[in-house]
């Protein structure tokens, strides 16, 4: 890895030289000289949606399958970013969404959330759309930082954007969407109220655009991912289509909601350039986002561009006004890599960090449902591993199933995600102090129908993350570790099988490959191991590398390289997994001591 290191730092100034580019980090995106580096999140956070209330300003993302889902972040300049909150603990809880009777909600959960914020009620509105129910979710609160949300169930409202009409006395609520029908392209929109209990009742669809691509018939991705807004005397639907594989945003825009009222304006097609003019991180284009202003009057597009296996990540479009239409970047051909902070004076650590796994002091209660209640969840190892050993297996399912989603004390730093609901009684950061605990109460055949995967997201251009493990209670057929998680998934663990252990290396063999194949084993006869992952995304090389240690501080390179994709069904960018599951008994645990992560590999 030393040799990687030195080619690496060669390649870089050797671009520099040539006038190219240099791609930074999603937690050091600010300079520290006023001005900040495009993206301005190098990790996944598709679909943002941003608003400014007051000095703050929020903003959701697409979380798919993840739960707790669709993040809450908040910063006061648009460049430092940190999770506050999210919207929900579990979108529901049927067998996909939480792993159970081999059924999954990969690719699916909740899509394209919109944030908007009611002046009059003081009062926040977020809607997302999930395609395994075909229904659409909005969700509303007071503290958009600590909750608890109200949730209303509507009919689905397909890639929605909230619209928001301030008449000087109240504020009208629309929702504007797309078909469902991926053929159709007509433009959709309805009414909604708000009842005294905040229930929602959506009226009726009306079409407002008869055919929202520019180009008829359309000539790439359908128009959609819509963001409406009224300002001044014009409403706007913001909307992203494509042009063969370019993405590009367009708005429509009306001084009614009339049908046949709306214009069109095509207004970005470009990529991120450097001082040169030159492409930095060419690829499909960037759009798909929303715009927000400043206290000042500044205004701001916030997009977001695919990049490979890191995901989809947001860019940060000055903007401004002509004729009412707007304007982005560099005459929405380009978009500088340097741009002024559009606030000056704050900094920030980023949307991912290192965890020593301490109990947080404060509980988030996502529902208003939840509200005042205590600890019902959560079942000790040694309970777990004497009922194991003397009750019959209907009675550790049941004991395993009850209460799930019930509140176990435990209370993780708001960075985490677990892939799918988690079981509630079988983890804690309490059980064990300083600990993360992991307890096989399920059986699984794979890392991908593993309950209790505890995720962060990687960033770009290079992470690197370790983890201390101690692997005392393990059973035969158990495996835990860290992986690099997607579909096409690789890790470094600790695999149990006839009384003894092995650190090995596995990863899928290709799309769709769940079971994998261990590609490099080594005997284990110590009870805690450290496990390392370092992940390249330098220019799309989308590689990650697994290593072992065995005192923390000796590292070995273990197994092959993992050739990352950016897959569907996943349809999410590569996470930091710390799993473990159980392929033969139950009543085991493993504990991780550390989470840390670096932007050196």
């Amino acid at each position: 890895m030393r040799n990687m290191r030195i080619l690496k730092v060669g390649m870089l100034v050797l671009q520099l030289l040539l006038g190219g580019h240099m791609q930074v980090s999603a937690q050091i995106s600010d300079n520290g000289d006023g001005t900040c580096s495009n993206p301005v999140i190098f990790a996944d956070a598709p679909d943002p949606s941003v608003i400014r209330v007051d000095d703050a300003f929020y903003m959701v993302s697409t979380t798919m399958h993840m739960a707790p889902g669709c993040t809450i972040m908040k910063s006061y300049d648009l460049v430092n970013w940190k999770v506050v909150n999210y919207a929900y603990d579990q979108l529901e809880e049927a067998d996909g969404f939480a792993l159970k009777n081999g059924k999954s909600d990969y690719a699916s959960g909740s899509w394209a959330a919109n944030i908007r914020y009611d002046k009059y009620e003081k009062r926040y509105y977020v809607i997302v759309t999930c395609n395994t129910t075909n229904k659409s979710y909005i969700f509303s609160t007071e503290d958009v930082e600590n909750g608890p949300w109200h949730r209303s169930v509507v009919d689905k409202c397909y890639d929605p954007g909230f619209l928001f009409e301030d008449t000087g006395t109240e504020c009208k609520k629309y929702i504007v969407n797309p078909s469902d029908d991926l053929g159709k392209h007509e433009t959709y929109i309805r009414e909604f109220t708000v009842d005294q209990n905040y229930d929602v009742t959506l009226g009726k669809p009306k079409i407002i655009i008869d055919h929202a691509n520019i180009e008829n018939p359309a000539e790439g991705l359908r128009a959609e991912g819509y963001h409406g807004y009224k300002i001044g005397e014009y409403y706007y639907i913001f909307m992203i289509q494509g042009v063969g594989w370019q993405r590009q945003e367009i708005v429509w825009r009306s001084k009614t909601l009339e049908p046949g009222s709306f214009e069109v304006k095509r207004i970005f097609t470009g990529n991120i350039v450097d001082k040169n003019g030159k492409d930095v991180m060419p690829f499909t284009g960037i759009a798909q986002g929303g715009i927000v202003d400043t206290k000042d009057g500044k205004w701001y597009a916030f997009l977001f561009q695919d990049y490979g296996s890191v995901g989809r990540i947001p860019v940060l479009i000055p903007m401004e006004w002509n004729d009412g239409w707007p304007v982005l970047g560099n005459g929405g051909k380009s978009v500088d890599q340097i741009v002024e902070k559009p606030v000056k004076g704050y900094t920030g650590n980023g949307i991912v960090i290192s965890d020593d796994f301490n109990n947080g002091r404060s509980r988030k209660v996502y529902s208003d449902k939840n509200v005042n209640t205590n600890i019902t969840a959560g079942i000790s190892y040694k309970r777990l591993k004497k009922m194991v050993q003397t009750a019959p297996a209907e009675e550790v399912k049941k004991a395993v199933d009850e209460n799930e989603y019930g509140y176990n004390g435990s209370n993780l730093n708001l960075e985490w995600q677990w892939n799918h609901n988690p079981n509630n009684n079988l983890w804690s950061l309490t059980e064990r102090k300083g600990y993360l605990r992991l307890k096989s109460g399920i059986l699984a055949n794979h890392i991908q129908e593993a309950r209790n995967t505890l995720t962060q997201r990687t960033y770009g251009p290079t992470c690197s993350a370790n983890v201390a493990l101690e692997v005392g209670c393990m059973n035969d057929g158990d495996v835990a570790g860290l992986s690099a998680f997607q579909n096409q998934y690789g890790f470094v663990g600790v695999k149990m099988e006839n009384g003894k252990k092995y650190v090995v290396m596995q990863r899928a063999q290709q799309k769709g490959d769940a079971l994998g194949k261990v590609m490099e084993t080594v005997p284990l006869e110590q009870e805690r191991v450290y496990l390392k992952a370092d992940f390249d995304f330098y220019d799309k090389t989308d590689k990650a590398y697994f290593f072992y240690s065995l005192d923390g501080k000796n590292w070995t390179k273990i197994g092959d390289t993992l050739q990352m994709h950016y897959d569907w069904p996943h349809f999410v960018g590569y996470r930091f997994g710390l799993f473990y599951y159980s392929t033969e008994n139950l009543g085991g645990c493993v504990d991780f001591d550390y989470f840390k992560v670096s932007d050196e590999i």
